[in-house]
């Protein structure tokens, strides 16, 4: 008889010790990290916690300074439009950021000034041609923000 008392008491601390590790899962979960292999495979990898990528929320900010531009594609007011982007977004501060991340955000910053540039030079000389100008700058600018997203993506950024 105390066998089974022994046993019973056992099974029961056994099952209530299982229930409340699974209940302090629930209550606390383990926080979501993200392993980035860089490119460098001698460098350990980095732990890049996902809830609080400041890069990805830098990216994001950029994004939607862009977006009124898009209002004024077709319209006079596009160059001022693409300046008034190209100053509020350049005054962004990046320089919390790995250096390869500045550098590269610099050089995008530098494309899309040129293009402000340019946009502005057009539109003072009241010339509507852009003789090809157009597609370079608007090349550069892209080859230099998907440069600024897969070096984004190396430090946990999921932005495309």
């Amino acid at each position: 008889m105390s066998n089974t008392r022994i046993i019973t008491a056992l099974v029961a601390f056994v099952a209530t010790f299982i229930f409340s590790a699974g209940l302090v899962r629930i209550i606390f979960p383990a926080p979501v990290v993200k392993y980035v292999y860089t490119e460098r495979y001698t460098e350990r990898p980095r732990a890049v916690e996902r809830s609080s990528n400041d890069i990805e929320s830098f990216l994001l900010r950029d994004i939607s300074n862009g977006e009124t531009r898009l209002d004024y594609t077709h319209t006079d007011d596009y160059a001022d439009a693409v300046m008034k982007y190209w100053k509020t977004s350049s005054s962004m501060d990046a320089s919390a950021f790995p250096q390869d991340f500045q550098s590269a955000w610099s050089k995008h910053m530098q494309a899309w000034g040129d293009y402000a540039n340019y946009l502005q030079d057009r539109k003072a000389s009241k010339n509507s041609s852009s003789n090809g100008g157009d597609k370079r700058y608007n090349a550069e600018i892209n080859r230099t923000w998907e440069e600024v997203l897969r070096i984004g993506r190396t430090y946990g950024s999921n932005v495309r």
